[in-house]
C-alpha cells in the first residue's frame, strides 16, 4: 500500500501498532489514516475510536483494510466510527478512488470550516461597524430633535419679534390716516401703507410655510368640513379684492361629495393663494373655471383654470419654490403664495401641479385625500 500511495505523490508514514500510530498522529499533520483490521485483539477498532474522539484528529478520515473473507468486520468498523474500508488484496483503482473521495470530502469540510471562521469574523466585524453606525444614528437623531426644538423656538421668537413692531406701525398708521394731508404726503403715506402691509403678509406667509415644513401634518388641526364652502369663501375674498376686473367664476361640482378631513383655516389660505394668482393675471371681463370632481382614487380633484398669459418655461420648473414668482414679485406680490399653497397641500398628503393651457392661461390641479 505504501508503494502504491508513493506512486501518486502521497507522503506516507507507517506504524506497526495502534499505539505507535497514535504517537505519529499526535506529532504531525495528516489527511488520511489506513488501519489494518487484523491488528491483535480489538486494537484496530479501539485505535479508530481514539482518533475520532480526539478534538484535533477527529475530522481525519479513517479507512480500514480488510480481507475479502473478513467482511464480518463491517459492523465493528462503523461502530468504531470508521469512515470506509478497502479490501485486500489491494486493487489500484479502488485505493485511488476511495482515497481521493475521502480526501476531497476532508478538504471540503476544512474549507467550509475555514469559511465559517471567515464569515464569523466578518459578521463580528460587521456587527461592530453596525453598532458604531447605530450609535452615530442615535446621536444624529438626538441632535436633529434638538435642532427641531431650536427651529421651533426660533420661529416663535421671529414671529413675535416681527409681528410686535408691525402691529405698532399699523396701529400708528391707522391713527395718522385720520388726518388730512396734502396730495404729496398722502402719496407717500399710501406707499408706506402698501409696503407695511406687504411686509406683514410676507412675514405671516413665510412663518406659516416654515412651520408647515418643520412640523408637517402635526401643525394642522384636522376636522371634517365641506371643502366647497371653503372654495366659495376664497372666491368671495378674491372677488372683493379684484372687483374692478369683473371676473366671472364658473364653478362645477354637481353630484360630488365634497366633505373631507383637513385643516379648514390652512386650506382657505391655500385656495385663496391659488385664486389670488388666477385673478391677478386674468384679463378684465374674463372668467376663471373651477371643477371639483372625485377621481376615483380616494382623492378629491380641484382644477382651477384662468385665461391669463400662463407661466414661462423657466418659471414652471421653480413655481412652488419660495420667492419664485413667475413675472417678478417686486411690485406685485411676495412670491410666496403658491409656495405656501403647495406646502399646505403636502401637509395634507395631497398633490399639487400646474400646466399651461393650449389656448391661453394656466391650470392648477390639487388632489386632496377624501379620508385620512
Amino acid at each position: 500500500m505504501e508503494e502504491m500511495l508513493l506512486l501518486i505523490d502521497y507522503l506516507v508514514k507507517t506504524a506497526e501498532s495502534g499505539k505507535v500510530g497514535l504517537e505519529i498522529l499526535n506529532h504531525g499533520q495528516f489527511d488520511m489514516v489506513f488501519i489494518d483490521s487484523e491488528l491483535p485483539g480489538k486494537e484496530s477498532f479501539q485505535t479508530c475510536k481514539t482518533i475520532k474522539a480526539n478534538s484535533r484528529l477527529g475530522k481525519i478520515p479513517v479507512l480500514f483494510v480488510v480481507g475479502n473473507r473478513n467482511l464480518n468486520f463491517l459492523n465493528e468498523i462503523y461502530e468504531s466510527w470508521g469512515d470506509d474500508y478497502i479490501t485486500k488484496p489491494l486493487v489500484w483503482s479502488e485505493l485511488l478512488m476511495k482515497s481521493r473521495i475521502h480526501l476531497e470530502l476532508k478538504y471540503s469540510r476544512d474549507m467550509a470550516k475555514n469559511m465559517n471562521h471567515i464569515l464569523e469574523s466578518k459578521v463580528a466585524q460587521r456587527t461592530i461597524e453596525l453598532e458604531d453606525s447605530l450609535q452615530k444614528l442615535r446621536k444624529a437623531k438626538k441632535d436633529l430633535e434638538l435642532l427641531t426644538i431650536a427651529k421651533s423656538e426660533f420661529l416663535n421668537m421671529i414671529s413675535h419679534e416681527i409681528r410686535t413692531p408691525l402691529n405698532g406701525i399699523l396701529g400708528s398708521m391707522a391713527l395718522i390716516g385720520q388726518y388730512n394731508f396734502n396730495d404729496e404726503v398722502n402719496r407717500y403715506f399710501s406707499l408706506l401703507d402698501t409696503s407695511v402691509r406687504r411686509l406683514e403678509k410676507f412675514s405671516n406667509t413665510i412663518l406659516e410655510a416654515s412651520t408647515l415644513r418643520l412640523k408637517g401634518a402635526k401643525a394642522l388641526v384636522f376636522m371634517e368640513f365641506d371643502l366647497l364652502k371653503v372654495i366659495h369663501e376664497a372666491i368671495a375674498i378674491c372677488k372683493a379684492k379684484y372687483s374692478d376686473k369683473a371676473i366671472e367664476i364658473d364653478l362645477r361640482s354637481e353630484g360630488v361629495e365634497t366633505n373631507i378631513k383637513g385643516d379648514q383655516k390652512f386650506l382657505l389660505k391655500c385656495f385663496n393663494a391659488v385664486l389670488d394668482n388666477a385673478f391677478k393675471f386674468s384679463p378684465k371681463m374674463k372668467s376663471i373655471r373651477i371643477i371639483v370632481i372625485n377621481n376615483g382614487g380616494g382623492f378629491l380633484k380641484i382644477e382651477i383654470s384662468d385665461d391669463g398669459k400662463g407661466f414661462s418655461k423657466s418659471a414652471l420648473g421653480h413655481l412652488f419654490e419660495p420667492l419664485s414668482n413667475q413675472q417678478g414679485h417686486f411690485d406685485q406680490n411676495t412670491g410666496m403664495g403658491l409656495h405656501l399653497a403647495k406646502t399646505i397641500v403636502d401637509a395634507h398628503s395631497g398633490f399639487m401641479s400646474v400646466k399651461n393651457n393650449e389656448s391661453a392661461g394656466a391650470t392648477i390641479e390639487i388632489l386632496l385625500p377624501v379620508n385620512r
